[in-house]
């Protein structure tokens, strides 16, 4: 009998293994940010000094927390793994690929079935070892509770500084403050003199859209040089930090790490005067008056009603009202079961905006008038556009 022996191929032939690198750090700080600079540029050295390892790249999310699962880089690493580019992937630690048992267990399965493996460098593991998930599982669970006791810790840490009255506020992120020099909330004139004007604003009854629009066609620019947005606007008149104080924990996580904002759930902890005031008190509580009216007005539904008898004889103004565009008169009109109430073109409603693009007069506004002869309406626009 002769026994051939087929000697094994070099290893420059063999097919290399595509490896990819994933890290993360969980605050935006200049330190994590050197940090993960640092860490981006050791794998790329370490996987391309692999000669059996073909380098597919690093993908790092910062500022986002191991609890999140949509974190932009890692779902871009898991589609090229699901795509069949990439056949290792590593990482420093398990917390560094996620915060909790359950994301960590269910993107590893996921991706052993995937026949991707995941290199563990802190407990040198790879979860397609044989006791891989056992130790992952164990591992995994460790990480998670150290990572709530750390939570649980700096909770209980914010709640005695909130209690003494110490504020946990980033000032420095707030349009019309800044911090001094000895890091301390000042004021910031020149964005102050806008905070003035959109709460002057919105006391002379101007809509937060209304605002917006105003503010982005002088070119004032919010904190990060964006354009403004009605929200931007609301957040701005609610925001008590203009006056003075603190509304602290207005906002709270959930066991599953969450943001919720906190309607009654948590305690919460105000602090009167803690810092210069941009509004005055009595002008701020007097926005939020109106603020409140007009979230009231929109909540609330209009009772339905049902159109009765000959519409042009049932109302003070019918007949005493015509369109600016084709003389028609204008016709009291009820739709969406009673909650839009107007006076409308006669043309416009019985032979369409074709025909004439019409006006249209909300009855809360026409309902106001005292008109003695028939009258013309007319549409004018102020510089905020209120009609």
């Amino acid at each position: 009998m002769r026994v051939k022996v087929i000697n094994k191929r070099p290893a420059s032939v063999l097919q290399k293994k595509r490896v990819c690198a994933y890290a993360r750090v969980s605050t935006d700080s200049r330190r994590q940010e050197d940090s993960l600079e640092n860490q981006m540029e050791t794998y790329e050295r370490l996987i391309t000094g692999n000669p059996e390892y073909e380098f597919i790249g690093v993908f790092a999310d910062q500022g986002i927390s191991g609890y999140c699962e949509n974190r932009p880089q890692f779902q871009r690493m898991m589609e090229k793994a699901r795509a069949g580019e990439i056949d290792l992937i590593i990482t420093k630690s398990i917390s560094r690929f996620a915060r909790n048992t359950v994301t960590v267990l269910k993107f590893a399965r996921e991706l052993k079935e995937l026949g991707v493996g995941i290199f563990f460098e802190l407990q040198n593991m790879n979860t397609l070892s044989g006791e891989g998930e056992l130790m992952l599982s164990i591992y995994s669970a460790f990480a998670q509770a150290e990572s709530d006791d750390s939570s649980k810790n700096a909770y209980m840490t914010f709640q005695r500084k909130f209690r003494e009255g110490v504020p946990a506020v980033q000032f420095d992120r707030c349009f019309g403050f800044r911090l001094d020099s000895e890091g301390n909330p000042a004021i910031d004139e020149r964005e102050a003199f806008v905070v003035r004007k959109i709460f002057k604003l919105a006391h002379e009854r101007v809509a937060p859209t209304r605002i917006a629009t105003h503010l982005n066609e002088m070119g004032i620019r919010t904190k990060t040089g964006k354009r403004w947005e009605a929200t931007g606007v609301f957040r701005t008149l609610r925001n008590e930090k203009y006056k003075g104080d603190v509304m602290m924990q207005k906002t709270y996580l959930d066991a599953d790490r969450v943001r919720h904002k906190n309607t009654g759930e948590k305690d919460r902890y105000y602090i009167a005067d803690n810092h210069p005031a941009i509004v005055d008190a009595d002008v701020w509580n007097e926005v939020q008056e109106i603020l409140d009216e007009k979230s009231l007005a929109c909540k609330e539904k209009k009772e339905s009603q049902k159109m009765g008898g000959n519409s042009h004889n049932t109302y003070p103004l019918s007949r005493m009202l015509y369109c600016p565009k084709c003389g028609a008169t204008l016709h009291h009109r009820v739709s969406n079961g009673g909650r839009q109430i107007y006076w409308g073109c006669s043309t416009t409603i019985k032979k369409g905006r074709d025909k004439c693009s019409g006006i249209f007069v909300p009855e809360e506004v026409a309902s106001g008038w005292q008109v003695s002869e028939p009258s013309t309406v007319f549409v004018k626009e102020d510089q905020f556009g209120r009609k």
